[in-house]
């Protein structure tokens, strides 16, 4: 019987091959960098990508250890191993990402899941400008900031008990607190650091009926403190709202404020339950969006992982752009003689390099003129948390490349631009000894974001402002926690004056 048999010098000679190859792929694999700034690349949701702890690379390195000690004690059938898995490594490599986006020679071709997402959002555009038409001061970006309010009061609330959460039943109804008081550890003190890191709209119904349902879905983060004892907690929760379609939305100025939706007097009851001040007892969206239920999708104990491998994702794909973008754009300068591009887009770039300049310093005051509430919020939580475990993010000779267009809504109360932001720099983390551990100071990196900025519909028709003084009264800029400035008492957070910082999102998860 003839045996396969490989020489002797060639068996060495590519078991020395295969090993380089090995030490190659553990060094791709096990010292992967990490990224993070201030529009993304940490995750609320205690790390993206291939981070999350030593585990992964623990495994890695036992069967890159066991495929070597084949490799040199049994060539004949460590080496075939070697190349299959190589070859499946190579493979996982190149293989294009899940959302890619392929570039035909005619036309823009994506993923159908990229496409689907698209044309369901332009949907739900077209149902809000329906619902506008019964309700004209329904303003998308006053509800966002109402749903993100009502968020973060009922879960603080549910951390006091069911009694505290009772309180908010003109806006939740028994079967959405009780899903909420469930989620109850016993001992639990309260609720700390709630941060919604993304919500989208799932579902618009009802604009033919005399009640309108919208779905929402949420991804938080929040920490349960439980007997002096701390446990964080990464969310994905689904609520269902209803309000009834001809009611008239709130002014921006009492949209949040969460007291009585009939006679806007503070959340207060009497002992039938009814507001304490008008007796009406609100059981349903008569005046204002009610929270029908609550289902928890996942809860998971993880925090932010501040190391975690978030790769960048969708820099080179092509900008997504309003349907008739053109036509919208003329339209907005019409409407709009006083307003000027290049006085836009200087108060953008400024906004950017400021954000940029606190974000790295870890002096979040810094950006608070220039940031809606919920926004401040969420970015503020983050600075919190690298603090606490003595990290720093710096984004060295950082700087934009390129800004364009890509949006213009405008409403009862409000314009918003969304710019798609090209820009570069040095990205990475430091502990407080000055040591990298995430991140590079020496390899530049390239990405791209989606910042929309908002302005009230009334504000001066003045050009944006690009240095750092009150839009308002032109005093060097200086604000309080709440966004007021210290000298003219203008809420200049809320784009009353001029353009602030709304919302910051991700290629690969941008769909117009």
């Amino acid at each position: 019987m003839t045996h396969f048999r490989l020489p002797i010098s060639n068996c060495r000679l590519t078991t020395r091959l295969v090993f380089v190859c090995w030490a190659l792929f553990g060094i791709v694999l096990l010292a992967t960098e990490t990224f993070a700034r201030v529009g993304g690349g940490q995750s609320y949701g205690g790390g993206g990508g291939s981070g999350g702890g030593g585990g992964g690379g623990a495994l890695i390195y036992l069967v890159i250890r066991l495929l070597l000690w084949l490799t040199i004690e049994h060539p004949v059938i460590g080496i075939p191993v070697d190349i299959i898995v190589i070859a499946l490594v190579i493979y996982w490599f190149a293989k294009p990402a899940r959302n890619s986006i392929s570039i035909a020679t005619s036309a823009v071709v994506a993923a159908p899941d990229a496409v689907s997402t698209a044309v369901q959002q332009q949907n739900f555009q077209k149902a809000f400008n329906q619902l506008r038409r019964f309700d004209p001061n329904f303003s998308e970006i006053i509800f966002i900031d109402f749903c993100y309010a009502l968020y973060g009061k009922a879960h603080e609330a549910r951390g006091r008990g069911a009694k505290a959460l009772d309180e908010f039943s003109p806006y939740l109804s028994e079967a959405a607190r009780d899903s909420l008081i469930k989620l109850n550890p016993p001992n639990l003190k309260s609720i700390e650091g709630i941060i919604i890191g993304a919500m989208q709209v799932i579902d618009v119904q009802g604009l033919d009926t005399p009640t309108v349902t919208i779905a929402l879905g949420f991804e938080t983060n929040y920490t349960e403190v439980v007997d002096g004892k701390q446990m964080t907690y990464y969310v994905r929760e689904r609520w269902s709202l209803d309000r009834k379609r001809d009611a008239l939305s709130p002014t921006p100025e009492h949209a949040t404020a969460l007291h009585c939706p009939r006679c806007g007097a503070p959340l207060q009851k009497d002992t039938n339950g009814a507001c304490a001040f008008c007796s009406t007892k609100i059981e349903s969206g008569e005046f204002q969006w009610y929270v029908q239920s609550i289902s928890t999708l996942s809860r998971e104990a993880r925090g932010p992982l501040l190391t975690s491998d978030v790769p960048e994702v969708g820099t080179n794909y092509p900008t997504i752009t309003q349907p008739n973008f053109p036509a919208v754009r003329v339209a907005f300068e019409q409407n709009n003689p006083s307003f000027s591009w290049g006085d836009f887009q200087a108060r953008a770039r400024m906004i950017f390099n400021e954000l940029q300049t606190a974000w790295s310093t870890l002096k979040w005051e810094r950006a608070r003129p220039f940031e809606t509430d919920n926004i401040f919020q969420m970015h503020r939580y983050w600075i919190e948390a690298y603090q606490r475990q003595g990290l720093r993010n710096a984004l060295d000779q950082c700087q934009i490349t390129a800004m364009q267009p890509t949006r213009i809504k405008v409403d009862a109360f409000y314009n918003a631009i969304t710019l798609r932001i090209f820009a570069q720099g040095y990205d990475y983390t430091v502990s407080q000894s000055g040591q990298v551990v995430a991140g590079s100071n020496k390899n530049l990196r390239k990405w791209s974001e989606y910042w929309t900025f908002v302005r009230h519909s009334k504000a001066k028709p003045a050009a944006a402002r690009a240095d750092l003084n009150c839009p308002n009264c032109g005093a060097p800029l200086k604000v309080n926690a709440t966004g007021i400035c210290e000298f003219c008492g203008g809420k200049i957070t809320s784009g009353e004056f001029d353009w602030v910082l709304s919302k910051i999102e991700q290629d690969e998860s941008y769909s117009g």
